[in-house]
């Protein structure tokens, strides 16, 4: 049970940070960077507009199937009940309606639905509709922040319980522009890079000065928020070494050291090598976006295993009640 729930808690947390990213992306790094492109690049970004609607729809879809999971698995663990009990008897329908969990669970899938209504209806649209994109990033930072008031935040007690609380939620929203929106950038890089357009190197460089930017930015935060949590979770220094809770944090914080590792050999070794202005971009220069590309796959893996961990984290009793 508690292994089926931490892959559960993995892939929602996984979905519902992606499912933001994606329109996150869109609206703050690669339209704003793409504004004065040319018909060519155009059609590109009208192709990665239709790819990232599908690719939301299939993410929308896993992440429901997932919180409902991640409900009936609560549920069965709250009653005691084996999963099929659980169900039989009416306790998971107790739990979703007489809970904080439940009423949050409720909360969620109502947005999913009206999201998933919203983004149907967009999709089958043709034409840029930059409003309908913004409506879209909204629903889905909603649906994510929203995680945090099932997390260890939502138990806090008193007037620090809700600074902890609003922590875990802003360390959520975060994570949808650093690691989540790497996605959204590595699929824009291949593209980039099958397409034989000499302007797109320009509009690369672009990008990744924005998105570089943006991450510096949602590193800080990060980090800022995540110090916060460990203060209320910990307690102290010695706990974490001393607790399982606080080894599994010292695997995260490793694995995000990592990940800044080679988010810095992006922004200080690759970056400067692919040229801003067109009249110097060249196609020999897509062997550096090629680096890059690399670095930025590197950088999903280990930020999977992080999310991995963060699920791992949350059914683990803290230190700190």
């Amino acid at each position: 049970m508690t292994l089926a729930l931490i892959l559960v808690r993995w892939l929602h947390l996984s979905a519902s940070i992606l499912l933001a990213s994606l329109f996150l992306f869109a609206a703050t790094i690669l339209r704003p960077g793409a504004r004065n492109s040319s018909s060519g690049i155009g059609r590109l970004l009208d192709t990665i507009q239709r790819l990232t609607w599908r690719t939301a729809l299939w993410t929308l879809i896993i992440a429901f199937i997932s919180w409902l999971a991640w409900s009936w698995l609560v549920a069965s663990t709250m009653t005691g009940d084996d999963l099929i009990e659980c169900l039989q008897s009416g306790d998971w329908l107790t739990v979703v309606t007489g809970t904080q969990f439940g009423h949050i669970w409720l909360f969620r899938v109502i947005v999913s639905l009206v999201f998933g209504i919203f983004l149907w209806v967009v999709a089958r649209r043709p034409g840029k509709q930059s409003s309908s994109q913004i409506t879209l990033a909204g629903l889905s930072v909603i649906e994510l922040f929203s995680l945090a008031w099932v997390g260890h935040g939502a138990a806090s007690p008193g007037p620090f319980g809700i600074v902890h609380l609003l922590g875990d939620a802003l360390h959520l929203l975060t994570a949808a522009f650093w690691p989540g929106a790497l996605v959204p950038l590595a699929v824009f890089l291949l593209l980039m890079l099958k397409s034989d357009q000499v302007d797109t190197i320009a509009l690369v460089a672009q990008v990744v000065r924005r998105f570089s930017a943006s991450s510096l930015i949602a590193v800080a935060v990060l980090a800022t928020t995540g110090l916060l949590n460990s203060a209320f979770m910990l307690g102290s220094l010695p706990a974490l070494l001393a607790t399982l809770y606080g080894r599994i944090l010292v695997s995260k914080l490793i694995l995000f050291s990592a990940m800044i590792g080679f988010g810095a050999r992006n922004l200080l070794v690759l970056k400067p090598m692919i040229a801003v202005d067109l009249p110097v971009a060249n196609l020999a220069q897509k062997s550096p976006v090629r680096l890059l590309l690399r670095n930025v796959l590197w950088e999903i893996g280990l930020g999977t295993i992080v999310i991995l961990i963060v699920a791992s984290l949350g059914i683990t009793p803290p230190p700190m009640p």
